[in-house]
């Protein structure tokens, strides 16, 4: 089956709430749709990322900043988008947010259904799997921005 590559996906930085439209269906499915508020999701430092094909969210994403490294985390894409590379270049979007914040370490808690998706995004599983109560099980992963060229 031959998959669609969509180009004409503009990505954009939007508010938290925006996000829910993707986060529910693709995180949070079948649970209250207030279970889509993140703690520091309104922090002034935190960056929600979209991608929008005709004005219809399709992927998001959230970078919240720390002293020394960002954490990605709430990133999904529709179900439908999957596996079109809509996620690789969300990612690679918001790689260059925090580069521009002069921070070079990105890490995330990965859902295990995620770790080949961000292995091939360039992250590498740190340690043990662990369970978190959405989601099931995680592995931490994190990826240097300065060790790529």
């Amino acid at each position: 089956m031959h998959l669609q590559k969509h180009t004409n996906i503009q990505f954009k930085q939007i508010k938290a709430a925006a996000t829910y439209t993707v986060r529910h269906p693709v995180l949070r499915k079948g649970l209250s749709l207030s279970s889509c508020a993140f703690d520091r999701d309104e922090d002034n430092s935190t960056i929600h990322l979209g991608a929008y094909l005709e004005n219809k969210a399709i992927g998001v994403l959230t970078l919240l900043t720390n002293n020394r490294d960002v954490q990605l985390r709430g990133m999904a894409v529709l179900e439908h988008f999957q596996g079109q590379g809509i996620g690789k270049q969300l990612v690679a979007h918001a790689e260059q947010h925090v580069r521009l914040q002069n921070i070079s370490t990105v890490w995330m808690n990965a859902r295990l259904i995620a770790v080949p998706f961000y292995e091939a995004c360039g992250y590498q599983k740190q340690g043990e799997t662990f369970e978190l109560p959405y989601g099931g099980t995680h592995y931490y992963m994190l990826k240097n921005l300065c060790d790529e060229a």
